[in-house]
This record gives structure tokens, C-alpha cells and sequence, in this order.
């Protein structure tokens, strides 16, 4: 493990602004970008070497040393969501490549991008890391080829880690949940899919394995371990928030559940959050 590494991550938002505090509580130099100058405050107080970093990014670079700098890293983490807006997605391809381009020209040596279990929306069963992808959504579409034109780029120098829905501290889809119920009165669809979701901190310890030795394996994927149904999982934590009790349909047995044992097995990573079922919403 060399914690000289520079580690640099674009996107300090819900998973990169906590990941990237915990780097350097770990000893490494850490980069982080926000969008805004005004928010670049609350990454110096954490000790994060702090860039504004607005995308599609139309400066000259070299005239920037912090941006210099930022690019010039051992590891960089794409870490961006691509948005909701029309057209967000082809945008979204742009922006990340365009970073790609730009860590390539100022020496970057290795990527993480953070991919989502979207690209098997239309499997089903079980998933594993070999499971051929299956998009149903531009923002789906756009994961995969980014996974694609990124790894052309870089080869093994990629890895790519696809997440499940992200829960925490404080984020939980539970009460979505049950306002959607709420709205209509009316049972949900999928009461009987399984539930795939990782929480943030075993994201956090994941990362820092990759950065502590990189993985022989290039594409990873996380998942907790067990998988619950939708209809025990949201009606038990939604007993636990004192909420009401979401009714679900009795559909949905054939959607796919994330088998993240081999990923877990190459990071010598054990999930402290891996049995969705003995954790409290916002534990």
C-alpha cells in the first residue's frame, strides 16, 4: 500500500465528499471537485485539496494549476451522476469522456468509474460480474458505453464498479416508498422482486481496497447479500420508521438479484452492512 498515491474525485457529492474524507483521515493526498467555487470551503475543512471543476469544460487547462494538479493523479475516481434532464445522457457521455481525455493528457495512471447495476435492467435470476449487459434506459445505455469507450482507453488501467440503489446514514427509499403508496391508496407493482441495495460505507471500504492494491479483476459490482423481497423488505423498515405499511402486488419473482460474492472475494472485502434485513433505515 503506498499512501503517497494522490487520489483525485470528480464528484464530491453523497458518496464522493464522505469517501473522499475518509481517504484522508487514511493519509492520502486527496483532490475533490465541486462545481461551485462557494462550496469548495467545506472540502478544506476536511482537508481535501478542493477544484471547482464546471462541465463541459472549456478553459485552458494548463493555465490552471489546480487543475493541473487534480489531473495529475495516481487514481482518478469519475464519480458524476448523468443527470434527469432531456438529453442529459448524451451529455453525460460527453462530460465523462472529456474528463477521460483530459486525465490522459496530464499523466492520470489509473481510473475508478462508478457504473450502476442499471446496465442488466432487462436480466433476470442471478447476476454476476459476467453477466452480459442489458440496458433499458438512456441512462443505462449511456453506463455501458462509457464502460466500453473508457476501457479502449484505458484498458487495465479501468476499473469499473457498478452499485446498486445506494442507501446510508441519511438516504433511504423507504419513505419514497411510501409516498408513492400513500399518493394512491393502491397496492404496488413488484411485490415479490428481490431488493438490491449497497450501503455507502461498504462502497467507501471497497474503493479504498482498489487504491490499496489494484484488483486483478477490472469489472466489479456491489450488491449486499441478501435480497429480500421488495414487499418484506419496504413493509418491515417502514415499521421501523413508524410510517404506514406500503401494500404491494404479488409480481415481479423473476427480476434479477446482484451476486456480489465474487467481487467481495477480489477486494477481501467483508460487507459490514451485507444483511439488508438486521439494519434499521438510516443506521
Amino acid at each position: 500500500m503506498d499512501k503517497n498515491q494522490q487520489i483525485s474525485i470528480c464528484g464530491c457529492g453523497w458518496l464522493g465528499l464522505p469517501l473522499a474524507a475518509h481517504l484522508v483521515t487514511q493519509g492520502y493526498a486527496v483532490y475533490g471537485s465541486k462545481r461551485n467555487v462557494e462550496d469548495l470551503k467545506t472540502l478544506q475543512s476536511l482537508g481535501i485539496h478542493g477544484i471547482a471543476l464546471q462541465l463541459p469544460f472549456t478553459s485552458i487547462i494548463n493555465e490552471n494549476t489546480d487543475l493541473t494538479l487534480f489531473f495529475s493523479a495516481d487514481i482518478l475516481i469519475i464519480n458524476m451522476p448523468p443527470g434527469r434532464m432531456a438529453n442529459s445522457a448524451e451529455q453525460f457521455k460527453k462530460n465523462v469522456m472529456q474528463l477521460s481525455d483530459l486525465a490522459k493528457q496530464h499523466g492520470t495512471k489509473k481510473i475508478i468509474f462508478i457504473s450502476t447495476t442499471s446496465v442488466y435492467a432487462e436480466c433476470q435470476g442471478e447476476i454476476t460480474e459476467d453477466t452480459p449487459t442489458n440496458p433499458n434506459t438512456e441512462s443505462g445505455h449511456a453506463h455501458v458505453w462509457l464502460e466500453e469507450e473508457l476501457r479502449q482507453q484505458w484498458q487495465d488501467n479501468l476499473v469499473v464498479l457498478r452499485l446498486s440503489g445506494l442507501i446510508g446514514s441519511d438516504r433511504h427509499p423507504t419513505k419514497h416508498i411510501v409516498k408513492r403508496y400513500e399518493a394512491t391508496g393502491e397496492p404496488l407493482e413488484n411485490g415479490l422482486t428481490p431488493v438490491n441495495l449497497i450501503h455507502q460505507q461498504d462502497i467507501i471500504a471497497a474503493i479504498q481496497s482498489m487504491i490499496m492494491q489494484w484488483p486483478e479483476r477490472k469489472v466489479l459490482h456491489l450488491s449486499a447479500h441478501t435480497h429480500p423481497t421488495r414487499k418484506q423488505y419496504y413493509q418491515t423498515m417502514a415499521q421501523h420508521l413508524n410510517l404506514a405499511i406500503p401494500k404491494f402486488m404479488n409480481n415481479g419473482a423473476d427480476s434479477k438479484w446482484i451476486n456480489a460474492e465474487q467481487s467481495c472475494q477480489a477486494l477481501g472485502l467483508t460487507l459490514k452492512y451485507r444483511d439488508l434485513m438486521l439494519f434499521k433505515p438510516y443506521a
